[in-house]
């Protein structure tokens, strides 16, 4: 696949503020509102294990960004792995972005939903529940239909509206006494490791992002300034947020299920349920950002026949993939509204750990072949950083229960499967 056939037919019209905004909305989903009481029971060691997690989602930025750089094609990390390492790879990395990215944006639409019903009991469940679900994934996909600009405005104004409560509660939380705490001693590695586990989850779902790339300008510069420019507001946030639980439940932090949510009511009752919208509002923004990007995958996809041709087709004027949009938020909205797949959720978080490892290796092998140099962005501590990506990422992988790890492997051999198929059966054809 040339790294720029796709991309030339699409519009780059995503600029470094977009990429940010893309990369920030799916990254926050419901994650900083709840992960301070996960991690709480550390206790100040919290802010050390956010601290790590950065720097390792840093190697793997640093990784994805000199990737995309090179190869700033449709399909973001699927079209770096076809460049680099084949299309049995490719197809590995593609089919866990997308069953990852899928099973997300279903998740945590269903999970907004489930938030709103205290209030608004008519959602419960039922057809009023369904009419609402699709409703919304019907206006994330006509939102992705407009095209790149109107889905990066988008993904703007949601991470504004997500981000507007958690500043508040940063902002304020030093203006009331500090709680009580609990002296809390250093933690046991054993101890440690699935809270670091789950502070690498706090930062996953750049690969998802990635797959916006072949419709950003200036590729070779604006991904990489949009890629840290991400990490770094991410990373900052997490740490101020987690000061501030903190700072407003002290020992009571640890194991609170609704952490910001119970603490800002030590700064005002009002302050509580713009929380729990802005928790709403995250959620429903992370399942935008993923509703916009994923389509673009099957277009890819389709681009290169793995998937039938006309889902790799683009609207006339809005040069954007019109039946790859309409497949995905049917899919999406079908599985949000059936709600059974929370085992395969668990599973899948995995699978980004995959893409990273994928990513590194990939980055690898770009550099010792020389491809995509020509303006792309090369630094000499890349080979360090894709190393220290797949190292971590393989270390999270086998630290997963054996269920898990059998049904990502499982995914693996049909994913990889279906692309050796598909591939020998194309050389078949041409050669008859």
């Amino acid at each position: 696949m040339s790294s720029s056939a796709p991309a030339a037919t699409l519009k780059r019209e995503i600029g470094v503020v977009g990429v940010i905004a893309t990369i920030l909305n799916i990254v926050i989903g419901s994650g900083l509102f709840v992960i301070p009481g996960v991690l709480g029971a550390l206790g100040t060691w919290s802010v050390a294990v956010i601290v790590v997690c950065a720097l390792v989602m840093g190697a793997v930025t640093l990784s994805l960004a000199e990737a995309s750089s090179r190869v700033p094609a449709a399909g973001g990390m699927y079209g770096v792995v076809r460049v680099s390492l084949g299309v049995v790879p490719a197809a590995v990395a593609g089919g866990m972005i997308w069953l990852s990215g899928t099973l997300a944006a279903a998740g945590v639409l269903a999970a907004a939903i489930d938030q709103v019903t205290p209030f608004v009991s008519v959602v419960s469940g039922g057809v009023p529940r369904a009419a609402v679900l699709v409703s919304l994934c019907a206006a994330f996909g006509l939102v992705s239909h407009l095209g790149a600009r109107s889905s990066a405005r988008a993904n703007l104004v949601s991470t504004l509206l997500k981000l507007t409560p958690l500043v508040l509660v940063v902002l304020l939380a030093p203006t009331v006494p500090a709680a009580a705490t609990v002296p809390t001693p250093t933690p046991a590695l054993g101890d440690a490791a699935p809270l670091l586990i789950i502070g690498i989850y706090l930062f996953a779902g750049v690969e998802s992002a990635t797959l916006m790339n072949g419709e950003v300008r200036d590729p070779h510069r604006t991904l990489p300034l949009g890629y840290f420019g991400a990490l770094a507001l991410y990373a900052g946030m997490a740490i101020a947020v987690q000061l501030a639980a903190m700072h407003l439940l002290g020992g009571q932090l640890a194991g609170a299920r609704a952490p910001l949510v119970d603490g800002s009511a030590a700064i005002g009752s009002w302050l509580p349920p713009i929380l729990a919208l802005g928790g709403v509002v995250s959620m429903s923004g992370c399942a935008l950002g993923l509703v916009v990007a994923m389509p673009r995958l099957l277009y890819a996809l389709a681009q290169d026949g793995l998937l039938p041709s006309p889902l790799g087709a683009l609207h006339p004027e809005r040069r954007t993939p019109s039946l790859a949009i309409v497949v995905q938020t049917v899919l999406i909205a079908s599985l949000a509204v059936v709600g059974q797949f929370g085992p395969l959720a668990v599973g899948a978080s995995l699978a980004s750990m995959v893409v990273y490892v994928l990513g590194g290796a990939a980055v690898l092998k770009l550099r010792r072949a020389g491809i995509g140099e020509r303006g792309a962005v090369s630094w000499r501590i890349t080979p360090v950083a894709a190393v220290v990506a797949i190292v971590a990422s393989t270390a999270i992988i086998v630290t997963a229960q054996r269920e898990a790890l059998v049904g990502l492997a499982a995914c693996c051999v049909v994913f990889g499967g279906y692309a050796w198929w598909r591939a020998r059966a194309t050389r078949v054809v041409q050669a008859a």
